[in-house]
């Protein structure tokens, strides 16, 4: 039987070059995958959908072209399934951590190259209450700053746009009560920003959270308890060498499911892989080794 293969493209990614690449990936998977479908996206959510119909219609490979954004939409759609098709990812966006954390070359023409000469990487996908996600949860104003970055900014501004976002959120310095009840542990206290790492790639740096170790059926949780300029400098030597978690300002946890609550009166959100996620309360589980990515070689 032929193989087969959907493409989906988010035209805008990339300073909407997205388009240019279409044939370039046909050409590059054509041999081992001759019957091909190309979707483009036009609004939030047809990366999930169509995602969605090539795990149901029994495809073998989905190949998705866009940004964090994008490649979380299609998570959406693949990891609902027991055994969803294979995923490439060709890198078009402001930050791409995923591709980052698994060595997919950011250059879209090497990373193309990669669909036929890279390896298959089983990694482990998060579940926050009904979504789907396979990078960072955060929690808190820095992270609700990241996902109201919009498109124009992040075309204009590159990686700077979350900078410049993230920068006024600093000078507030806002914390809340939570609470978060682990495998073993629980924790309540004040804290300014909780992360929920499942990869090593934050905001495009790979060098913070070397803690984290892919694949390992584990979420990584790190409570930062303040967030100002005081406490940025007195973290830099941890943010530098990554190690976060020594530093007397973060709260650090392992485990394989955590349940977050706020304990403040004000409404709290998440965000996942640099979008908008559920409203808290959180309860969030993993599913070990769930979706296998075509990925560089270590």
């Amino acid at each position: 039987m032929k193989k087969s293969a959907m493409i989906i493209i988010n035209p805008t990614a990339g300073k909407e070059k997205g388009s240019e690449y279409e044939n370039m990936i046909k050409a590059a998977i054509g041999q081992e995958y001759p019957d091909v479908l190309i979707k483009y996206t036009e609004a939030e959510g047809d990366a999930t959908s169509f995602a969605q119909h090539a795990s149901r219609e029994g495809f073998d490979l989905v190949v998705t072209l866009g940004g964090d954004g994008t490649v979380n939409e299609v998570v959406n759609g693949l990891a609902c399934f027991d055994k969803p098709p294979l995923l490439g990812i060709i890198p078009m966006g402001t930050v791409n951590d995923l591709a980052r954390a698994l060595k997919i070359p950011i250059q879209p023409e090497k990373a193309i190259e990669l669909l036929h000469n890279g390896v298959q990487k089983q990694i482990d996908v998060g579940l926050a209450n009904k979504h789907y996600f396979t990078n960072i949860l955060g929690i808190g104003n820095p992270a609700k700053a990241i996902h109201s970055v919009g498109i124009a900014e992040k075309t204009r501004f590159g990686p700077f746009a979350y900078v410049r976002a993230l920068a006024n959120e600093i000078l507030e310095d806002d914390k809340f009560l939570v609470k978060l009840e682990m495998d073993e542990k629980t924790w309540e206290g004040e804290a300014a920003v909780i992360i929920v790492a499942l990869i090593d790639s934050f905001g495009g740096l790979k060098s913070i959270f070397t803690d984290v170790e892919k694949g390992d059926g584990n979420f990584y949780i790190f409570a930062i308890k303040r967030l100002n300029v005081a406490e940025i400098i007195k973290m830099t030597p941890s943010l530098l060498t990554g190690k976060i978690a020594e530093s007397e300002n973060v709260k650090y946890f392992k485990s394989t499911k955590i349940k977050i609550d706020i304990l403040s009166e004000h409404k709290r959100e998440s965000d996942i892989d640099g979008e908008k996620g559920p409203d808290l309360p959180l309860e969030i589980t993993i599913l070990p080794r769930h979706l296998t990515v075509i990925s560089g070689k270590d």
